[in-house]
Protein backbone atom coordinates (compact mmCIF):
# COMPACT_ATOMS: atom_id res chain seq x y z
CA UNK A 1 0.00 0.00 0.00
CA UNK A 2 1.30 3.44 -0.90
CA UNK A 3 2.12 5.89 1.83
CA UNK A 4 -0.74 8.28 2.46
CA UNK A 5 -3.32 5.97 0.83
CA UNK A 6 -5.69 3.65 2.63
CA UNK A 7 -8.46 1.31 1.55
CA UNK A 8 -11.98 2.52 2.21
CA UNK A 9 -15.08 0.36 2.24
CA UNK A 10 -17.71 1.96 0.04
CA UNK A 11 -20.67 0.38 1.91
CA UNK A 12 -19.24 1.78 5.17
CA UNK A 13 -18.94 5.25 3.62
CA UNK A 14 -22.53 5.09 2.36
CA UNK A 15 -23.72 4.11 5.87
CA UNK A 16 -21.81 7.01 7.40
CA UNK A 17 -23.30 9.39 4.84
CA UNK A 18 -26.79 8.07 5.62
CA UNK A 19 -26.21 8.62 9.33
CA UNK A 20 -24.88 12.09 8.62
CA UNK A 21 -27.86 12.81 6.32
CA UNK A 22 -30.27 11.84 9.10
CA UNK A 23 -28.79 14.61 11.25
CA UNK A 24 -31.44 17.32 11.55
CA UNK A 25 -28.89 20.11 12.03
CA UNK A 26 -27.77 20.15 8.36
CA UNK A 27 -28.74 22.83 5.90
CA UNK A 28 -30.43 21.89 2.63
CA UNK A 29 -27.22 22.36 0.60
CA UNK A 30 -25.35 20.02 2.93
CA UNK A 31 -28.11 17.39 2.71
CA UNK A 32 -28.06 17.65 -1.12
CA UNK A 33 -24.26 17.25 -1.10
CA UNK A 34 -24.58 14.16 1.12
CA UNK A 35 -27.23 12.65 -1.18
CA UNK A 36 -25.05 13.35 -4.23
CA UNK A 37 -21.98 11.86 -2.55
CA UNK A 38 -23.99 8.79 -1.60
CA UNK A 39 -25.22 8.45 -5.21
CA UNK A 40 -21.66 8.78 -6.56
CA UNK A 41 -20.43 6.14 -4.12
CA UNK A 42 -23.29 3.79 -5.09
CA UNK A 43 -22.43 4.21 -8.77
CA UNK A 44 -18.74 3.67 -8.02
CA UNK A 45 -19.57 0.46 -6.16
CA UNK A 46 -21.64 -0.80 -9.13
CA UNK A 47 -18.83 0.05 -11.55
CA UNK A 48 -16.33 -1.77 -9.38
CA UNK A 49 -18.61 -4.81 -9.31
CA UNK A 50 -18.93 -4.65 -13.11
CA UNK A 51 -15.16 -4.40 -13.46
CA UNK A 52 -14.70 -7.35 -11.12
CA UNK A 53 -17.25 -9.32 -13.16
CA UNK A 54 -15.41 -8.43 -16.38
CA UNK A 55 -12.14 -9.42 -14.74
CA UNK A 56 -13.60 -12.81 -13.76
CA UNK A 57 -14.96 -13.30 -17.30
CA UNK A 58 -11.56 -12.41 -18.76
CA UNK A 59 -9.87 -14.81 -16.38
CA UNK A 60 -12.27 -17.57 -17.45
CA UNK A 61 -11.62 -16.75 -21.12
CA UNK A 62 -7.88 -16.98 -20.46
CA UNK A 63 -8.36 -20.42 -18.93
CA UNK A 64 -10.42 -21.50 -21.94
CA UNK A 65 -7.80 -20.16 -24.36
CA UNK A 66 -5.03 -21.97 -22.49
CA UNK A 67 -7.07 -25.16 -22.65
CA UNK A 68 -7.63 -24.66 -26.39
CA UNK A 69 -3.91 -24.07 -26.85
CA UNK A 70 -3.06 -27.29 -24.99
CA UNK A 71 -5.59 -29.20 -27.11
CA UNK A 72 -4.09 -27.71 -30.27
CA UNK A 73 -0.59 -28.75 -29.20
CA UNK A 74 -1.78 -32.31 -28.57
CA UNK A 75 -3.49 -32.47 -31.97
CA UNK A 76 -0.44 -30.98 -33.66
CA UNK A 77 1.80 -33.57 -32.02
CA UNK A 78 -0.53 -36.36 -33.10
CA UNK A 79 -0.59 -35.08 -36.68
CA UNK A 80 3.19 -34.81 -36.76
CA UNK A 81 3.49 -38.42 -35.58
CA UNK A 82 0.91 -39.49 -38.15
CA UNK A 83 2.77 -37.62 -40.91
CA UNK A 84 6.07 -39.21 -39.92
CA UNK A 85 4.47 -42.65 -39.91
CA UNK A 86 2.89 -42.08 -43.33
CA UNK A 87 6.16 -40.78 -44.75
CA UNK A 88 7.93 -43.89 -43.50
CA UNK A 89 5.26 -46.08 -45.08
CA UNK A 90 5.54 -44.18 -48.37
CA UNK A 91 9.32 -44.42 -48.28
CA UNK A 92 9.07 -48.16 -47.71
CA UNK A 93 6.56 -48.49 -50.55
CA UNK A 94 8.83 -46.48 -52.83
CA UNK A 95 11.79 -48.69 -51.90
CA UNK A 96 9.70 -51.76 -52.64
CA UNK A 97 8.72 -50.31 -56.03
CA UNK A 98 12.39 -49.71 -56.80
CA UNK A 99 13.21 -53.29 -55.81
CA UNK A 100 10.44 -54.61 -58.05
CA UNK A 101 11.60 -52.40 -60.90
CA UNK A 102 15.15 -53.70 -60.51
CA UNK A 103 13.94 -57.29 -60.41
CA UNK A 104 11.77 -56.74 -63.46
CA UNK A 105 14.56 -54.99 -65.31
CA UNK A 106 16.97 -57.84 -64.56
CA UNK A 107 14.39 -60.35 -65.69
CA UNK A 108 13.87 -58.44 -68.93
CA UNK A 109 17.61 -58.12 -69.49
CA UNK A 110 18.07 -61.86 -69.10
CA UNK A 111 15.08 -62.48 -71.37
CA UNK A 112 13.48 -64.76 -68.81
CA UNK A 113 10.95 -67.18 -70.18
CA UNK A 114 7.35 -66.37 -69.27
CA UNK A 115 4.34 -68.64 -69.66
CA UNK A 116 4.94 -71.67 -71.77
CA UNK A 117 8.50 -70.78 -72.52
CA UNK A 118 7.75 -67.69 -74.63
CA UNK A 119 10.07 -64.71 -74.53
CA UNK A 120 8.66 -61.25 -74.32
CA UNK A 121 8.80 -59.44 -77.60
CA UNK A 122 10.33 -55.97 -77.82
CA UNK A 123 6.83 -54.52 -77.97
CA UNK A 124 5.76 -56.44 -74.84
CA UNK A 125 8.93 -55.38 -73.03
CA UNK A 126 8.24 -51.75 -73.93
CA UNK A 127 4.60 -52.06 -72.78
CA UNK A 128 5.77 -53.60 -69.52
CA UNK A 129 8.32 -50.80 -68.98
CA UNK A 130 5.62 -48.22 -69.75
CA UNK A 131 3.21 -49.85 -67.31
CA UNK A 132 5.87 -49.98 -64.58
CA UNK A 133 6.80 -46.33 -65.20
CA UNK A 134 3.12 -45.34 -65.12
CA UNK A 135 2.65 -47.18 -61.81
CA UNK A 136 5.75 -45.51 -60.36
CA UNK A 137 4.49 -42.05 -61.40
CA UNK A 138 1.07 -42.76 -59.88
CA UNK A 139 2.65 -43.79 -56.59
CA UNK A 140 4.83 -40.67 -56.53
CA UNK A 141 1.85 -38.44 -57.41
CA UNK A 142 -0.22 -40.01 -54.60
CA UNK A 143 2.68 -39.48 -52.23
CA UNK A 144 2.93 -35.79 -53.20
CA UNK A 145 -0.84 -35.33 -52.94
CA UNK A 146 -0.82 -36.84 -49.47
CA UNK A 147 2.13 -34.66 -48.42
CA UNK A 148 0.28 -31.58 -49.73
CA UNK A 149 -2.83 -32.56 -47.78
CA UNK A 150 -0.84 -33.00 -44.57
CA UNK A 151 0.92 -29.68 -45.11
CA UNK A 152 -2.43 -27.97 -45.72
CA UNK A 153 -3.81 -29.42 -42.47
CA UNK A 154 -0.72 -28.25 -40.60
CA UNK A 155 -1.04 -24.77 -42.06
CA UNK A 156 -4.67 -24.61 -40.92
CA UNK A 157 -3.67 -25.73 -37.43
CA UNK A 158 -0.88 -23.18 -37.33
CA UNK A 159 -3.31 -20.45 -38.37
CA UNK A 160 -5.70 -21.54 -35.61
CA UNK A 161 -2.84 -21.49 -33.12
CA UNK A 162 -1.81 -18.05 -34.32
CA UNK A 163 -5.39 -16.79 -33.80
CA UNK A 164 -5.40 -18.28 -30.28
CA UNK A 165 -2.10 -16.59 -29.51
CA UNK A 166 -3.45 -13.27 -30.77
CA UNK A 167 -6.60 -13.66 -28.64
CA UNK A 168 -4.50 -14.56 -25.62
CA UNK A 169 -2.26 -11.55 -26.20
CA UNK A 170 -5.31 -9.28 -26.49
CA UNK A 171 -6.83 -10.66 -23.30
CA UNK A 172 -3.60 -10.39 -21.34
CA UNK A 173 -2.97 -6.86 -22.62
CA UNK A 174 -6.11 -5.49 -20.93
CA UNK A 175 -5.12 -3.53 -17.81
CA UNK A 176 -6.86 -4.59 -14.63
CA UNK A 177 -6.24 -2.04 -11.90
CA UNK A 178 -8.96 -2.83 -9.42
CA UNK A 179 -8.85 -6.06 -7.45
CA UNK A 180 -10.40 -7.32 -4.25
CA UNK A 181 -13.66 -6.26 -2.68
CA UNK A 182 -15.50 -3.01 -3.26
CA UNK A 183 -12.79 -0.81 -1.85
CA UNK A 184 -11.46 2.46 -3.23
CA UNK A 185 -8.13 4.02 -2.32
CA UNK A 186 -8.40 7.51 -0.90
CA UNK A 187 -5.73 9.99 0.11
CA UNK A 188 -5.34 10.66 3.80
Amino acid sequence: MKEGVKDVSIPDLIKQLDILGDNGNLRNEEQVAIIQASTVLSLAEKWIQQIEGAEAALHQKMIELESDMEQFCKIKGYLEEELDYRKQALDQAYMRIQELEATLYNALQQETVIKFGELLSEKQQEELRTAVEKLRRQMLRKSREYDCQILQERMELLQQAHQLVLKTDQVTALPIHLRGSSRMPVDR
